[in-house]
């Protein structure tokens, strides 16, 4: 009978312990440099943007541990931090749909209040959150930003003051999952009006740092054409196989587990590069074996379970909203594609159907969040677990929607 283990894979919650962190140097690398910034008055405010599913939160994560200062994950990657340690106070807002600058703003604002008096023994900051949420009741123009914007730049000039009282590093604010928040809301032009009010008031140990999916700083973009200029787009790539290797050779170590190294090498196919499926995978391998050695009859019984039992309602759900008719036929000619990058060429020849006259549909794909464009004329599915689901299940209907 096999010993019970602590999984090492955590398919559902973002990694938050350093030492099960892997992968994405070259990203971190970016992103201390943005925290070095900071560190000496020249703030960065930064925003990483990927897929869904690809890591954000997991990489927002890490680094507020390295600006807490656990240098434990840049000493594993041999990343240079230019310090000994950081010391940044940090405040985390989970962004969503409902809403407006000025609920993070007073969002963010309450948990560096919590932040403050957990820190320094109970102190209590000077910040006018009541003022800020009633201006937002007025409502969406310019106008009413600008003075939420105002308001929350003077409550952050008195906390800077503070930060230095207390000879800390800075002060960080993270705004997760950004891209929740509609653009109308007046988002960007809050976040622009911000930064150039904290810069015009000389607060250089403040920054903001974001993530968010491939396209939001494109879609904030549609509402203040400048904000480009407000951040430093750190964009996450899908996983090399090198990096998903590393993710299961930790994980499997930790538990003692040896593999073939052809188990490897079907999580990365099946994952097609997000790390999600790849902790799924790894998570269930576990779970599937008996003699402490991993084989493809270990990563097949995972496979199985994976998609027909632990993802299955998830996995209809999503073939489900990506609509019939046309559509169903667009993703069954995707699951047929070898590869998980499917060209415009291939459905073109598995549909019968021109690209004009199928283009629409690809765009609602997209929209509903079943598929996303890897390159031009390129695209991939959101959940590559959805492809091994078709070829085993079929698509509902290729009939009526078009």
């Amino acid at each position: 009978m096999k010993n019970r283990y602590v999984d090492p894979f955590t398919p559902d919650l973002p990694i938050d312990a350093p030492d099960r962190f892997s992968g994405r140097k070259d990203q971190i690398d970016s992103v201390v440099d943005s925290l070095y910034q900071l560190f000496n008055d020249q703030p960065r405010h930064t925003i990483i943007t990927g897929d869904r599913g690809i890591g954000k939160s997991s990489v927002l994560t890490q680094v507020k541990n390295i600006a807490e200062g656990d240098m434990g994950l840049l000493s594993r990657l041999e990343i240079d931090a230019g310090v000994d340690k950081f010391d940044f106070i940090c405040a985390w807002h989970d962004c969503s749909k409902d809403q407006n600058p000025s609920i993070l703003a007073s969002g963010i604002l309450r948990q560096l209040e919590n932040r403050f008096k957990s820190i320094f023994n109970g102190l209590k900051l000077e910040v006018n959150i009541a003022g800020i949420l009633k201006v937002g009741q007025k409502d969406s123009s310019v106008a009413t930003i600008s003075e939420i914007a105002e308001q929350f730049c003077a409550s952050l000039t008195a906390i800077s003051s503070k930060i230095k009282e207390k000879e800390k590093s800075g002060a960080i604010l993270f705004f997760d999952e950004l891209d929740r928040v509609k653009p109308d809301s007046g988002v960007a032009t809050f976040f622009k009006l911000s930064a150039e009010k904290l810069s015009r008031d000389k607060v250089k140990n403040i920054a903001f740092f974001a993530g968010g999916i491939t396209g939001a700083i494109q879609s904030l973009e549609e509402e203040h054409a400048s904000i480009y200029r407000t951040f430093k787009d750190v964009p996450l790539p899908k996983l090399e196989e090198p990096e998903v290797n590393e993710i299961l050779e930790t994980g499997f170590n930790k538990v003692r587990c040896t593999y073939d190294d052809e188990v490897t090498k079907r999580v990365f196919g099946l994952s097609a590069g997000y790390p999600e499926p790849v902790h799924l995978l790894g998570s269930q391998l576990l779970k599937s074996d008996s003699d402490d050695h991993l084989d493809l009859k270990d990563f097949e019984n995972a496979k199985v379970e994976v998609v027909e039992t632990l993802r299955r309602n998830k996995l209809a759900s999503s073939l489900k909203a990506a609509g019939s008719g046309k559509y169903q036929e667009i993703l069954k000619a995707m699951a047929s594609y070898h590869g998980a990058n499917i060209p415009l060429s291939h459905i073109t020849k598995e549909i019968g159907y021109d690209q004009n006259q199928y283009s629409t549909n690809m765009s609602n794909l997209i929209k509903r969040d079943v598929i996303s464009q890897a390159d031009r004329g390129v695209y991939c599915f959101v959940d590559p677990l959805l492809k091994e689901y078709i070829n085993r299940f079929g698509v509902i209907s290729t009939q009526c929607e078009e």
